[in-house]
């Protein structure tokens, strides 16, 4: 199990940018009152088959040279434990949504507290892909659209403004 949930959205966006994907949409969503955290990674990289799709959740499937990939099964063990589920789904030259939801409240989930540098290392780590984060908590919504940076890098103060922003935007909705 991942010590914060925000490493299994790490996890997954990176695996789309390896795919190819060059837009990635990161949605969150927390509802107190229906004891639900939920996420969504949805990407245009290039899918899955039927095939992989059906054994991506597998611990002894993988497509990767180095024989690694435990990302997708230990999110959906972790779901499961914490009353939830993960949904994977993934078309060729389309792209693949995963949603995980998760019990709120359950005393097994990990918690969702990194977003900023996850959002941060994404952005920064991947300047050609496009990434749209969402995060709604009990009906408050921020969102943030990062366009590609078109082989640019960023300059330390947009580093600087784009972590204040990201830091306002989550604690305006009640994230810390």
């Amino acid at each position: 199990m991942m010590e914060d949930l925000s490493l299994h959205i790490l996890d997954i966006a990176e695996n789309a940018i390896a795919a190819g994907a060059t837009r990635v949409l990161i949605a969150v969503n927390e509802n107190g009152r229906r004891d639900l955290l939920a996420f969504r990674v949805t990407d245009n990289g290039r899918g899955m088959s039927r095939q992989e799709k059906e054994r991506a959740l597998d611990p002894f499937f993988t497509t990767k040279r180095k024989r690694t990939g435990l990302g997708l099964p230990l999110l959906a063990q972790t779901a499961e434990v914490c009353g939830g589920r993960v949904v994977l789904e993934s078309a060729l030259k389309e792209g693949t949504r995963v949603t995980a939801r998760f019990r709120l409240a359950h005393i097994d989930r990990p918690p969702l507290t990194k977003m900023t540098e996850t959002m941060m290392m994404l952005f920064f780590g991947h300047p050609e892909v496009e990434f749209r984060y969402r995060h709604t908590r009990n009906g408050s919504r921020f969102s943030y659209l990062r366009p590609a940076l078109a082989g640019r890098a960023a300059a330390s103060a947009e580093i600087a403004t784009l972590r204040d922003s990201l830091r306002a935007g989550l604690k305006r909705i009640g994230v810390s």
